[in-house]
């Protein structure tokens, strides 16, 4: 019965201590909330990118991709979209990691899933929520913000430039 007692306590104290506390690295950064359009890419060497080659292995498939955005949207609620046509957007929950000055981006997967997708799960690479919901976890490095500008350090050094939308 005292160890019952012991381990109650000692359970009660410890929870006092977590009682009110928040993770200050899931934080939304006020800077970046509304919508942002894309101006330009550079490779690592400043040069501007008008195309770049896509390889994408375990699904055999390739092609050129002609840099021309996505348009971000960071919403206050925690949740972001960013939208690459009209017809391809992917959504999800975001915060503003300050200690590795990144934003971190949980991409949910829509069912049914795509090839994509399913590859990504059956490799491991996707996370599952506590409702059974397929995520993938999306870090974008910041090189830059201001109000009105949002610079991203994609793969390979490339620089991947937005600006604010008024």
């Amino acid at each position: 019965m005292t160890k019952i007692r012991l381990l109650f306590l000692v359970t009660i104290f410890i929870s006092s201590f977590a009682f009110g506390q928040s993770d200050n690295k899931k934080k939304l950064k006020a800077e970046l909330i509304g919508t942002w359009e894309f101006v330009e890419l550079r490779d690592a060497q400043g040069n501007k990118v008008d195309t770049i080659f896509h390889n994408v292995p375990g699904l055999d498939k390739q092609g050129w991709e002609i840099p021309k955005g996505p348009l971000l949207t960071y919403n206050s609620n925690g949740t972001y979209s960013k939208q690459f046509t009209p017809q391809n957007t992917d959504t999800g929950n975001w915060y503003y990691d300050k200690k590795k000055k990144s934003i971190i981006h949980k991409l949910y997967y829509s069912k049914p899933y795509g090839a994509a997708a399913q590859y990504l799960i059956d490799k491991g690479h996707a996370k599952q929520d506590e409702s059974g919901n397929y995520y993938e976890v999306i870090t974008d490095q910041v090189v830059k913000l201001t109000d009105d500008k949002l610079i991203i350090l994609e793969r390979e050094g490339r620089q991947r430039t937005f600006k604010k939308k008024k």
